[in-house]
């Protein structure tokens, strides 16, 4: 078990993801001021923490106004807090998650996963909303999968449900299904307009 300054979030950071923060709790800045790395946990509502974070390396800080300090970092392996973790904790005892490839196809799910994410991408251009979706993702299909969930537009209690999912191959299916839903949503809308016009 691994003790590491916990970090609560009212957003999820994932596996790869790649942040510049500001953390503007004084005393979590000056904690955060000395180490290389960390635990970030969601906290979806006040006084709750998630069972599962991210073990978070950072790449960069700078000092930011009033004490805060501005860090760049990226999310690395998950990790199982304890069940009497507190938001008030300034420590935490973590314990690694280990990524379960699953029964399945990887590589073949990561492909449909990628062209589901394309067809969503070139929806969303279609309908007039900003896109800057990267519809090429990571060749392997773990980083994949967490990559997907950074780039679908999805709350984030679904990116920690994601995040929670056991195996890769279960995490791939669900953002299959997410893609798919998201892309017959705008294509919806779109045939809703064009009848209108």
């Amino acid at each position: 078990m691994a003790e590491l300054i916990l970090f609560p979030r009212s957003r999820v950071l994932l596996p790869g993801q790649r942040l510049r923060l500001r953390v503007n709790d004084v005393e979590v800045s000056a904690a955060l001021g000395s180490v290389d790395e960390f635990c970030a946990v969601f906290s979806p509502a006040r006084g709750r923490l998630s069972p599962v974070g991210v073990r978070v390396r950072v790449i960069s800080r700078s000092a930011a106004p009033d004490d805060r300090v501005d860090i760049e970092v990226v999310g690395g392996e998950r990790l199982r807090l304890p069940p009497s973790a507190h938001v008030q904790d300034r420590t935490v005892g973590v314990v690694t998650v280990p990524e379960i490839p699953g029964d399945g196809d990887l590589e073949l799910l990561r492909g449909e996963l990628e062209r589901g994410v394309g067809r969503f991408a070139a929806a969303a251009v279609e309908s007039g909303r900003p896109a800057s979706i990267a519809s090429t993702l990571h060749a392997d299909p773990t980083l994949a999968s967490y990559q997907a969930a950074t780039v679908l537009p999805i709350s984030h209690p679904e990116r920690q449900e994601l995040l929670e999912i056991e195996t890769t191959t279960e995490r791939l299916e669900q953002e299959l299904r997410i893609a798919a839903g998201e892309t017959g949503v705008l294509r919806h809308l779109l045939g809703l307009g064009r009848m209108g016009s």
